[in-house]
């Protein structure tokens, strides 16, 4: 079975230092959709649910919208920008997997969704694509290896790029981060 794990650009505002709106999608830069418009109709697609992939497939080709392939909830920090966050929790928040922002999701909570997720993936017998934020990949490819969420900050899985897992007994990565665009 071999995974194909496509991330998603990053926003303009969170290169600005702000946390995403909520219900505000991810784009896929040209070089990601002209990839995915290249999936064999075969292939099973798993999208995290905050991701838009309308003008990625014809409507007729099934997309699987999964909340475990999801970024992190940052609850009611969504929108804000970091500058305004008060200081002791923003240095919690990156130090700390335990810290939820208010009703907001640990970075260990949401690592072990999508863990949970690549533990149970379906053997489906042909490829499978995962479409998701560069959070998601770099979680489900530190889980493949063998490490956990402190690793999280050891690994950049760059936007608009393609990692690949393969497993026979296990997982194996057979690549990782390869730039689209």
């Amino acid at each position: 079975m071999k995974i194909f794990m496509l991330t998603s650009s990053i926003a303009d505002d969170v290169k600005m230092g702000c946390i995403p709106a909520r219900g505000v999608p991810p784009t896929l830069a040209s070089g990601t959709r002209a990839w995915l418009r290249r999936v064999p109709g075969d292939s099973v697609i798993f999208a995290g649910r905050d991701m838009n992939l309308i003008d990625s497939f014809p409507p007729t080709r099934q997309i699987f919208s999964e909340s475990a392939l999801s970024d992190r909830d940052h609850g009611q920090w969504h929108g804000r920008n970091l500058r305004d966050l008060p200081s002791d929790d923003l240095s919690r928040w990156i130090a700390d997997p335990d810290f939820a922002p208010p009703e907001g999701e640990t970075a260990r909570g949401a690592f072990m969704r999508a863990a949970a997720w690549l533990d149970e993936a379906p053997h489906t017998g042909v490829d499978v694509v995962v479409v998701a934020q560069p959070s998601v990949v770099r979680t489900l490819l530190i889980h493949a290896l063998g490490g956990g969420v402190e690793m999280a900050a050891r690994l950049d899985i760059p936007p608009s790029s393609l990692s690949v897992m393969t497993r026979h007994t296990h997982w194996r990565v057979a690549s990782m981060g390869t730039l689209l665009d």
